[in-house]
């Protein structure tokens, strides 16, 4: 017997992993927050698996629901392609800024998946500093951002947020010969930079800066071509680059990421499919 999934309950799951909250996530959808609810159960009784851990502080998702998150996304955003797009946006192009750790893996997922709805609609992507992309976006000059939160400077509450694992890694995850470990690092002032060395001085592991640039291309050649260790996140990983392995270093806190759209522009169906389509990208990096 064929068990046909309805769409709207995986919009439902994606809704909720965005915003932490039912409420907020109902608000997003347009519907009650008892509506809502019945919707997960129902996805949840037709998984046979518990997808959210609900809490006063908020809903959070499984395991299972973090595995079935990238699939709901992506079946969500197929059948919205099915869909003709709406000419009366083609005037309106998306400005979009992000930080350089989101652009080189994540970016061409996102315009493919974009492209294939919104192909008379124009997109500007300014990649740079977040400080100067928050700047932008006060300015008016950006219609969505990706940047950390807590570094950009916005009072605002972002449209979505989530955490990212920093792990270590250098070339074939080997450990480095010496008493004092070779550091790839990003040029300062940089957060992840600030991270790794409190880290190390904190565990009293000796260190020398072998390498820095303010380039991640550069940082991750560095890295790739063994000159040292660094600390990048995780989907730098591969064949090349691998994670250290567990307990030689201290463990780094998580990265933070946020979304903010301009409100004036909350109804354009195009800025909603990037910023659905960039939380589907990103969550595969939760810590």
């Amino acid at each position: 017997m064929t068990r046909d999934l309805d769409t709207a309950l995986l919009r439902a799951l994606a809704a909720v992993a965005r915003h932490g909250s039912i409420n907020r996530a109902a608000a997003e959808l347009g519907h009650s927050q008892p509506a809502l609810s019945l919707q997960l159960r129902k996805l949840e009784q037709h998984c046979g698996q518990t997808l959210l851990l609900r809490s006063t502080r908020g809903v959070n998702l499984t395991a299972a629901g973090r595995a079935l998150l990238p699939f709901a996304e992506r079946i969500v955003s197929l059948a919205e392609q099915m869909l003709p797009a709406e000419a009366a946006i083609a005037a309106a192009p998306c400005r979009v800024g992000l930080i350089e750790d989101v652009v080189s893996r994540h970016l061409p997922q996102v315009l493919a998946d974009f492209s294939r709805t919104h192909t008379q609609l124009g997109l500007e992507v300014r990649v740079e500093p977040g400080r100067e992309l928050s700047a932008a976006y006060r300015a008016g000059e950006l219609d969505l951002l990706i940047a950390n939160p807590r570094l950009c400077g916005l009072e605002e509450q972002p449209l979505w947020s989530l955490s990212c694992a920093l792990p270590w890694l250098a070339a074939g995850g080997a450990w480095p010969d010496g008493a004092e470990l070779p550091l790839v690092l990003f040029t300062a002032p940089c957060s992840w930079r600030n991270a790794m060395l409190q880290a190390l001085e904190l565990a009293g592991q000796r260190y020398r800066v072998v390498f820095e640039s303010s380039s991640l291309l550069a940082v991750q050649a560095a890295l790739e071509a063994g000159l040292g260790v660094g600390a990048l996140l995780p989907d730098a990983a591969g064949d090349k680059l691998r994670p250290l392995p567990s307990g030689r270093l201290p463990d780094l806190p998580a990265v933070p990421l946020a979304l903010y759209r301009r409100t004036e522009r909350a109804e354009n169906r195009g800025l909603e499919l990037l910023s659905r389509l960039f939380f589907r990208e990103l969550s595969r990096l939760a810590a």
